[in-house]
């Protein structure tokens, strides 16, 4: 009788919602001029090079601030597992 080793995959993704926080659109220059939708865009694409709104933490970017809000929802879905043996 032969013997194989074998294990165990676990498959799925991760959800984590942080807590909002308000911005004040006055204390980011560039965003002037820009309508809600255009603003949620800049800072998608910026956050991580954008000033935190309390500047006295330990954030150095609002990305930083952002990733630190607490954790509202945590949501694992799309789970699934398979048997390997390689």
């Amino acid at each position: 009788m032969a013997k194989i080793e074998i294990g165990l995959l676990e498959y799925s993704n991760r959800m984590l919602v942080h807590e909002k926080i308000e911005i004040d659109t006055d204390k980011y220059p560039e965003l002037e001029g820009l309508n809600e939708d255009q603003i949620l865009e800049y800072i998608k694409a910026n956050a991580h090079k954008m000033n935190p709104m309390d500047e006295t933490g330990w954030a150095d970017s609002l990305y930083d601030e952002l990733m630190e809000m607490d954790i509202v929802r945590d949501k694992e879905y799309d789970y699934s597992t398979d048997i390997y043996n390689d």
